[in-house]
């Protein structure tokens, strides 16, 4: 069995609960917990790359952007 590493994007929703997204597979869920996120993420990751295999993984890159706020 082969593992991959994968990004799990996590943001408390203003309605309660928390959202997840994951850029290397496209794909989002969520969770009442950021852990029933992750644990959401995992299945909904096993299941998509159960149909794609690695050609349904990204290749991401991440960079921090300073952006100015007002005028």
């Amino acid at each position: 069995m082969k593992t991959i590493q994968i990004t799990a994007e996590i943001v408390p929703e203003e309605e309660g609960g928390f959202s997840v997204y994951c850029p290397e597979l496209d794909i989002a869920t969520q969770g009442e917990t950021a852990e029933e996120c992750i644990e959401n993420l995992r299945e909904a990751a096993g299941l998509h790359l159960e149909e794609l295999g690695e050609s349904g993984v990204r290749q991401v890159t991440r960079r921090e952007l300073e952006v100015q706020i007002g005028a």
